[in-house]
This record gives C-alpha cells, sequence and structure tokens, in this order.
C-alpha cells in the first residue's frame, strides 16, 4: 500500500493510495481511527464520519471537554483510492481555546495519518 499527499488546506488533506482493495483500506481506516480514540458516527455513500468525545459536554463546558470530528470521503478510480480527510468541527463551541484544540487535533491526526499509510 503506497499513499502519497495530492492536496493539503488546513481544513482537508487530499491523499492518492494505491496497492490495496477497497475491504483492506477500510479496515486499515478503522483500525486507525480506533487507535486514536475515534469511533465511527456514520458511513453514507463514499464519506465515513468518525468522533472523539461528547458533543453534548463540549457545548455545556466549553474547551474543558475535548470533541472532535473527522469525515474520511473514498473516491474510486481503477487501482487509485483518492481519499480526503476533512476536518468536520470547527471547535467554536470551545471558544478560542476549543477553535486551537481542533485545529492541532487536525494536524496531528493528518501527520499520524501520513505515517501510518506509508
Amino acid at each position: 500500500m503506497q499513499s502519497t499527499v495530492v492536496d493539503f488546506a488546513k481544513d482537508r488533506v487530499i491523499y492518492n493510495i494505491t496497492g490495496c482493495t477497497l475491504e483492506e483500506l477500510d479496515n486499515k481506516l478503522n483500525l486507525f481511527f480506533t487507535s486514536e480514540g475515534y469511533r465511527l458516527k456514520s458511513s453514507v455513500g463514499e464519506t465515513k464520519t468518525y468522533e472523539k468525545g461528547n458533543r453534548v459536554l463540549r457545548i455545556l463546558f466549553g474547551a474543558f471537554v475535548k470533541y472532535h470530528k473527522q469525515s474520511v470521503t473514498i473516491k474510486h478510480e481503477g487501482d487509485l483510492f483518492s481519499l480526503m480527510l476533512h476536518k468536520d468541527s470547527t471547535g467554536m463551541s470551545g471558544g478560542l481555546i476549543g477553535m486551537n484544540q481542533v485545529k492541532k487535533e487536525f494536524t496531528r491526526l493528518s501527520e499520524a495519518f501520513r505515517s501510518y499509510f506509508k
């Protein structure tokens, strides 16, 4: 399995992955997010949404409670998988501290993702 970064922005990173099947990629994604403390919230079509923390407690107690939400969209063309890792939460419910927490978590997660899929 080979992974290359194609495009990146502050809220998304796109990877091209080759050398695997869709089932292997799904299993590897689930293992990665589970090892990072995330759980699968929903899977609709090509998009899977993973969540870490408690949204309600984040709204009530702000930055004192961690909440992160990431989505992964998989496009398939022949032997090439295009995978987009997207930050779904803004952290606004935690104020400026919460927004910074979400930004740091996404940066950390995208780096861990890159090293996991090498």
